[in-house]
């Protein structure tokens, strides 16, 4: 191998403008790919998620469960694709939801909805007939690229939807854009307000004046002309085209022929009807537009080609309607790439400076050189293999700026070492990268193939997250092997004509003057270990004892927040509260919100909810007891201070109203503590969800706890006297059909089409009041000869309490408690003090069980997968270190070296007062592969003056220490300053991985030139003669 590594290296030196064009062509294309490459924010993620929803008219939630839920229920457990235990149903007044998740290991999920929706075609036959609906959506899980809203105080929202669909019809023309969602459609309706007197008195039966208006609006097959000659299908014109029409259809005609058209017993309006929901921007009426990528592309450009017809719109559009980004990814992701070069050239000064303390400026600048060249071939070659770049791969190459110097530095400080030894410059430059080689080699495999193990460990959406990481490491350290090995030691041998320790001019520069300084210290250091080397050992064994007793008391946070100028708050009302309370609350929030300067826009959704504008942020269901505001701020900071400022002043601001202000995070969790109650019994459940509802409640650390148990909604009961309904001819439809008149929206009969554009003919009761329980009982019901009596002569009425909600959990009624922690507590340890608590002072019912969701089963489901993943990291280390050393005993001394990796992380997120992630841990393993390259540096040495040169065990294991000082002194620094400009980013995503990285390499350092060397002594030293210390 040497051999073809010194003859590769010559061959490279020997055709140096090869090796230039070469690397300065790979850098423009990497330059080239950094701009044109496909850009996200996050990497693509399989949403194994779906919902099918099931309409049942006029059942209520109770009946819902059982007729319609249940069933469903058992369906849906029939295909193993479905993950039982994630999926759970709500069961509502006349609707049953089930939110379904997939298995993990389901990689097609749109061959499963195929096949589940066509057997659901077959299972709706087998339920009662009043199921109107019963669809199957897993469309919703796509994340917004855009956010578009077109609002105006002026304009009807016909206008306005005239307006988006131009503007729908222009977005697609770019070729990028998939899926283009509309929300907040408002359309018009033609009502038609029935004098319910005037029908009495004409003797006209509402259910047949309902069939004469239906029969009229309908559609159907009318035939076709066919002979030999032609084949024409016959149409036949609409009824209605208008407003007018429909008031002058005639409805009935009397003995003698007097015609009473529906002007005589109604009023006709066209109007826009009252909303169950609609959304709003900064308090003016909106339409939203949501727009979405196609993968594969650049979002930047993506979000360039899209503000090139937004702003040519924009000119367009008249005065009073503007078009505003409620939420923007294109941008996000370009400050992220904005932050990277920023962050990359941080790094590149920060090893230059440490560099340049202790080597000459030319010597530094060789190594720091590499940093750029290195990066931007690694862009080059990702963007080749077909990687996009988002926060994963930009993570993975801010987490190897300060490691991909490495390998330079050393090669570097073996070819300045060789000048001094008098070897002429061009066999020293090709011996420092042969004889070292094999070392980085091996170090490299160590740092980046320990990576891998996630990729197997872990599953789902983990799985998606952490894909592209390892590759990216891989390809970029293999690149600085490659750079180091075959183009450095052409610039060294073209720059640096002299050893560090010759006598020239500049021999007391300050580079020499501290790298002296520190070799004589650690000099004195390495001798007092090797003299108390028992003391030595203990300080180690201590210092990783206290690494782990650090490690297991550290707040922990696996998944942390997102860095965004924008969060979410959700306000939620009690059950049956109608949208004009909801509103009230909705806008008094808005409009305090609004005073404070920190806040740039509110966009309200009332009654709804947004769309995934946040890979982790899922929507909630709507109602009318329901609102979320997606609030926008001047910075990041802004948000954390404003969320600081407003999260516990606003929570319990409103009579009966919870105000929720949410952080964006990482977390695929609705509430960061859910407790879920489970039983077959709901009396119990009930009992035990009182319980623990008080012991939350009482505790300091909770913001705020509430029940998905909707409370008991109150309902009217109507109870049919069938005899004597049959006796006036009364069925219950015409019952439901009155009722619904006066009590519900109205009863569609047909629609009317202007060109594309659709409107309801709705039919309603006139009626100036609002409806109350004691209207009920004296609704006038018509009659078969057209009379009319009131409902009580033919029923009774009574009060009907049913839950507003019940929600099962894999078959089983399940009550969940959700709970939002103070700001300033760690979730984690909350969740503990929780479950403590309750196995300590809580007494629930036998039939009752409890488990936790939130953060608390995410970290479950992670923290096997995290540890699995260390374990085989470890083991693959060490079958490294076997296959390098071929010796068990050497590849134990430095495993058990990197395993203070523990100690330097954790205590350097105990001083900056952080909290360990899931970036920590993959810090933790970066860190492991650093030290194990330090180690193989150090004992490759010793081992060549030992078994080559006939050293003892102790000079062998002393001059390996004192010469290798430096350049692991060197590449720990270089490492270590490498993700300075992560910490001073203070990402909570990415910080924690720097200081772990940062820390870590320092104090693992200073155990490794000293402990290596020792312990290399203690387990040699049989073989040496006696040695008097």
């Amino acid at each position: 191998m040497k051999g073809i590594v010194e003859r590769t290296v010559e061959f490279s030196m020997k055709n140096k403008q090869i090796v230039y064009l070469f690397v300065i062509m790979l850098m423009l294309f990497g330059v080239y790919s950094l701009f044109v490459m496909p850009k996200q924010e996050f990497p693509v993620f399989t949403i194994r998620q779906g919902l099918v929803v099931g309409v049942y008219p006029g059942v209520s939630s109770s009946e819902i469960e059982k007729r319609l839920t249940k069933p469903l229920e058992e369906y849906l457990f029939s295909y193993k694709e479905v993950k039982k235990n994630k999926t759970y149903s709500i069961s509502r007044d006349g609707l049953a939801i089930i939110v379904v998740d997939l298995a993990d290991n389901v990689k097609n999920k749109d061959e499963f909805w195929s096949k589940f929706r066509h057997g659901l075609k077959e299972f709706k036959q087998t339920l009662p007939s009043g199921v109107v609906t019963l669809i199957a959506n897993n469309d919703f899980g796509e994340t917004s690229a855009l956010l578009i809203s077109i609002e105006s105080e002026e304009k009807t929202y016909r206008e306005l939807e005239y307006y988006l669909e131009d503007l729908e019809n222009r977005l697609r023309q770019i070729k990028s854009v998939s899926n283009l969602r509309h929300y907040g459609l408002q359309h018009e309706q033609i009502s038609v307000y029935i004098d319910k007197e005037k029908l009495a008195a004409y003797g006209i039966n509402s259910s047949s004046l309902l069939a004469t208006l239906f029969t009229q609006g309908v559609s159907s097959i009318s035939g076709t002309v066919k002979n030999e000659h032609v084949l024409a299908p016959i149409h036949i014109s609409e009824t209605f085209k208008n407003e007018k029409d429909v008031a002058e259809q005639i409805v009935y005609i009397d003995p003698t022929g007097n015609m009473i058209r529906l002007k005589d017993i109604a009023t006709i309006v066209r109007e826009y009807p009252t909303p169950t929901s609609y959304i709003e921007n900064q308090g003016n009426k909106c339409l939203l537009l949501s727009l979405e990528m196609q993968e594969g592309h650049n979002i930047v450009r993506y979000g360039k080609e899209v503000n090139k017809v937004l702003d040519k719109f924009q000119k367009e559009l008249p005065d009073d309607v503007h078009l505003f980004k409620v939420a923007d990814q294109p941008e996000v992701v370009n400050i992220s790439v904005k932050n990277f070069l920023r962050e990359m050239i941080i790094a590149i000064c920060t090893v230059l400076l440490v560099l340049m303390l202790l080597q000459p400026l030319r010597v530094a600048s060789i190594a720091a050189m590499t940093i750029p060249i290195t990066i931007f071939i690694s862009i080059g070659v990702i963007y080749a293999l077909g990687f996009e770049l988002n926060t994963v791969t930009l993570a993975a190459l801010i987490v190897v700026l300060g490691i991909i110097v490495d390998d330079s530095v050393v090669i570097i400080d073996n070819y300045l070492e060789k000048l001094d030894h008098g070897i002429p410059r061009w066999e020293a430059s090709v011996t420092s990268a042969k004889e070292l080689f094999k070392s980085v080699l091996s170090a490299t495999l160590a740092i980046s193939i320990t990576f891998y193990p996630f990729l197997f460990t872990t599953v789902g959406i983990f799985n998606d997250f952490v894909q592209a990481f390892p590759w990216t490491i891989t390809i970029t350290l293999f690149i600085s092997l490659l750079i180091a090995v075959l183009f450095v030691p052409i610039i060294q041998y073209t720059l640096i004509k002299t050893g560090l320790h010759e006598k020239v001019k500049n021999k007391k520069q300050i580079s020499s003057i501290l790298s002296d300084g520190i070799q004589k210290e650690y000099n004195k250091i390495i001798h007092f270990a090797f003299k108390h080397s028992r003391f030595t050992i203990a300080i180690a064994l201590g210092a990783l004892l206290t690494g782990v007793v650090v490690f297991f008391n550290l707040p922990q946070k696996m998944m942390p927040i997102t860095e965004r100028n924008q969060f979410a708050v959700e306000i939620y009302l009690p059950t049956g509260t109608p949208l004009t309370v909801t509103a009230e609350v909705a806008d008094s929030l808005r409009n305090m919100l609004n005073k404070d300067k920190r806040i740039t826009s509110i966009t309200s959704f009332i009654g709804t909810s947004s769309p995934r504008f946040h890979t982790c942020y899922a929507p909630n269901l709507p109602g009318e007891n329901y609102a979320q505001f997606i609030v926008s701020t001047t910075d990041i900071q802004s948000t954390i201070d404003v969320l600081d400022d407003y999260a516990a002043t606003y929570v319990n601001y409103f009579p009966n109203a919870l105000v929720r202000f949410k952080q964006l995070d990482f977390v695929f969790a609705s509430y960061p503590i859910e407790l879920r109650i489970r039983g077959n019994n709901l009396h119990d459940l009930i009992l035990a969800k009182n319980k623990l509802l008080k012991e939350i409640k009482s505790m300091k650390e909770i913001l705020f706890v509430h029940s998905d148990y909707g409370e008991l909604q109150p309902g009217v009961l109507v109870n049919i006297d069938n005899v004597e309904a049959n006796n006036l001819g009364i069925s219950k439809v015409d019952v439901s059909n009155n009722l619904a008149l006066r009590f519900n929206s109205g009863i569609p009969i047909t629609s009317i089409w202007e060109d594309d554009y659709s409107i309801d003919v709705v039919l309603k009761a006139e009626n100036d009041k609002q409806p109350n329980f004691t209207d009920i009982p004296n609704e006038y019901i018509s009659t078969v000869v057209g009379n009319t009596v009131p409902l009580r002569q033919i029923a009774t009425t009574s009060a009907d309490f049913n839950p507003g909600q019940i929600v099962r959990r894999n078959g089983v009624y399940c009550l969940s408690l959700l709970a939002e922690v103070k700001r300033e507590y760690n979730v984690v340890n909350v969740t503990s003090k929780i479950a403590s608590n309750i196995n300590d002072r809580v007494q629930l019912p036998k039939s009752v069980t409890i488990d936790w969701g939130g953060v608390r089963e995410q970290d479950k489901m992670l923290m096997p997968m995290i540890i699995y993943g260390l374990i085989i990291a470890v083991a693959i280390i060490f079958m490294i270190l076997v296959f390098h050393f071929r010796k068990i005993n050497l590849a134990l001394l430095i495993l058990s070296a990197s395993l203070l990796s523990v100690f330097g992380g954790s205590v350097g997120i105990l001083i900056m007062r952080m909290e360990y992630s899931l970036t920590s841990v993959l810090g933790l393993v970066a860190l492991m592969g650093i030290i194990v390259r330090n180690g193989i540096i150090m004992y490759d040495y010793a081992e060549e003056l030992r078994l080559m040169h006939g050293r003892t065990a102790y000079d062998a294991a002393l001059e390996a220490g004192k010469r290798r000082m430096r350049p692991i002194f060197l590449t720990s620094a270089a490492a270590s300053m490498g993700v300075i400009p992560m910490i001073i980013s203070k990402s909570a995503l990415w910080a924690p991985m720097g200081v772990v990285i940062c820390f870590g390499t320092w104090l693992s350092m200073l155990f490794v030139v000293t402990v290596l060397p020792v312990t290399y002594w203690l387990v040699f030293k049989k073989t040496d003669k006696k040695i008097t210390l």
